[in-house]
This record gives structure tokens, sequence and C-alpha cells, in this order.
């Protein structure tokens, strides 16, 4: 599904924010758009998406919290905390109210903002979130993560019974740090995945931008049933689920997310 683009197309570079050496790259020009990768990836997950956007928008992706090329010296991993490496992103890009899309951690990161930061940017986009861990989510993360608790992995585990995934690492993160980065990147990944959200109604309230929630029909780990008691919470927002689609195999009915999500972004500048 990646869209290589050419050398010429694509600005990356570094930025000091919040206590990170944060790397982003920015595509095409226009209205800014930010998109905020799931956990465990990089800002090259979303290579469709910028492909399309960056025809009419300027597309910034960063590589977040101790993700890619981006540090995080502190060693410490929560949403609120990566919505404030995005709002600081923000402002010391002089971005003029961008719009935020993000699926994932990344839609986790954009809720946040949503809450802590009204007004900071156009609209958001905020994909396959949760509210609270499923069953089946609980399963991923002790049987195939080896995930023991908040900031404890079985290392040993997940390398017989996940091979590819520690592979996968590798060459996404470890190239950028040095070798075994991808455990201390997985022990920080189980602070935020064994500590789900614990927001109130009362958090949702504080919602004042435009809103789109975005997920899978057939995601059990960021259920749509999720989705929608998020979306009865915020004023105004919009819900759409994406059939036949899963958490991990969203990127196979990417063409009609796109369109779902360039269809919000249209309809939100129009509005202003």
């Amino acid at each position: 599904m990646n869209t290589p683009k050419s050398p010429e197309s694509i600005q990356g570079g570094y930025v000091q924010v919040n206590g990170l050496n944060l790397y982003y790259e920015t595509h095409g020009v226009g209205i800014p758009v930010i998109l905020l990768h799931g956990g465990l990836e990089t800002c090259q997950m979303w290579s469709p998406v910028t492909a399309s956007f960056s025809r009419d928008y300027q597309v910034i992706t960063p590589d977040s919290r101790g993700h890619g090329r981006t540090d995080n010296p502190a060693g410490q991993c929560s949403y609120p905390l990566m919505a404030e490496d995005i709002a600081q992103l923000i402002q010391a890009l002089q971005l003029n109210k961008p719009l935020v899309a993000g699926y994932s951690d990344g839609g986790q990161t954009a809720l946040y903002m949503a809450i802590n930061y009204p007004g900071l940017v156009r609209g958001y986009m905020i994909g396959a979130t949760e509210l609270s861990i499923t069953d089946e989510w609980r399963h991923i993360l002790k049987d195939q993560l080896a995930f023991e608790g908040p900031g404890s992995v079985d290392f040993e585990r997940i390398e017989q019974a996940n091979p590819g995934l520690i592979a996968s690492l590798q060459e996404k993160h470890d190239i950028f740090h040095s070798p075994g980065y991808w455990k201390t990147l997985l022990r920080q990944a189980s602070q935020c995945w064994w500590a789900p959200p614990k927001l109130t109604p009362v958090d949702f309230a504080k919602i004042v931008d435009p809103s789109l929630l975005w997920c899978g029909d057939r995601d059990t780990i960021c259920p749509p049933e999720q989705s929608l008691e998020m979306y009865r919470m915020i004023k105004g927002a919009e819900l759409a689920v994406i059939p036949n689609a899963d958490h991990f195999s969203m990127m196979q009915q990417i063409e009609l997310a796109i369109e779902i999500l360039k269809n919000f972004v249209k309809r939100v500048i129009a509005a202003e």
C-alpha cells in the first residue's frame, strides 16, 4: 500500500519540543493537516494518505514519542503527554490552526488534544480509539505481546511467540537508535496500553472543535460500540464506520477512509 514519493517532495527535519528531539516530515502546501500514526509504527504508516492529501494540503507526519527517529529521553509514555508533544509541535512550527487526524495511539493522542487544547486546531479525525480494554485486546496484550503490566514485558516469551513483530520493530526503530531498542519501545508502549483512558462525560463535554470519529466495523480492540458511545458524548460530532475493516486491516480499506476524511476536511474548511 505504500506509495513512494520523490525525495524532492518530502522535507524531513527535527524540532525540540517537550524534552524531545521530534522528527517530522512535511509534504505539499496549503492548509496544514497533521497525521498521527499508531503505536509501534512510524510516520511512514500514512504513506497512502499522505500521497492523496498532499495534492491539496500541507501534510505533516511526525514520528511520535520514542518511535522511529524521535527520541524519548525521559522514558515516559502517556496519551496526555503525547498530546502535549503535538500541541507544542504546532506552536514550534507556527502552524495556523491545522487539522489533526490520528489512528489507534494517534487517535487517542488526538482525542486528548481535543479535550485539553480547545481551539488549537480546526478539527479532529479521531480514529480507532477506546474507552476501556476489551477482552480481545487484553488477550493480545498478555499472550501475543507478553505484556505483564505497565512497564513489564516478558521479552524472552515475545521473541519466541512473535519473531515477525520483533523483526519489524528492529527495521522501523532500532536502526535509528541502537540494537535492542525494540525492548525499550515495547516497555514504553506497555505503559500506555495497560492504562486505558479514564474519561468521563465531563471530559468529552470539553471538546468544542469539529470532530469525526472513525473506526472499522470489525475492530475488536477499539470496537465501534465504544466509538458510538464517545460520539454521543461530543456535541456536534460525526461518526464513520468503515465496512469490512478491523483494527489491523484498515489499510486494506484506506481508499474509502481517505474519501471520508477528505470530505470532513473540506466541510470544516468551507464552514469557516
